[in-house]
């Protein structure tokens, strides 16, 4: 006669596991992100979502981001990614010119700041600057 143990624990166990990925799919947070500012010193919009998923109790987590940036008449994509601990976000920006890898700053008191990712000597080239609202 079985007493229920192995069927109790493997559904204690198997309640365990849907509870962890319950929790990491929440902690996950999708903020849409509208910017204004300056790009290639043309005004510049960008707009797209933000995605962050903490890592630590400390608030470090990792950091993606998909929109669209237009300025001076054109259009085009932008994505970054990366842990928060490691900043500047490395991404792409690819328009009817081309693509240019860059790196940024972003949720520094609502603003967003594009460095260009060339290597250098000296600071980082700015390539542009944006305030955003966070939704």
């Amino acid at each position: 006669m079985s007493s229920g143990r192995p069927t109790l624990f493997r559904s204690l166990i198997l309640g365990l596991i849907a509870s962890a990925l319950a929790s990491a799919l929440a902690a996950q947070q999708a903020s849409q992100l509208d910017c204004n500012g300056v790009f290639a010193g043309a005004p510049a919009t960008i707009a797209g979502v933000r995605q962050f998923a903490p890592t630590s109790a400390l608030g470090d987590g990792y950091v993606r981001f998909e929109g669209t940036i237009a300025a001076a008449g054109m259009q085009g994509r932008i994505a970054y990614e990366g842990y928060t601990r490691t900043t500047p976000f490395t991404g792409i920006v690819q328009g009817p010119l081309g693509e240019a890898s860059i790196g940024v700053l972003d949720n520094t008191g609502g603003s967003m700041i594009i460095y260009s990712g060339a290597a250098s000597l000296g600071p980082p080239t700015i390539l542009g600057q944006f305030t955003c609202a966070w939704r």
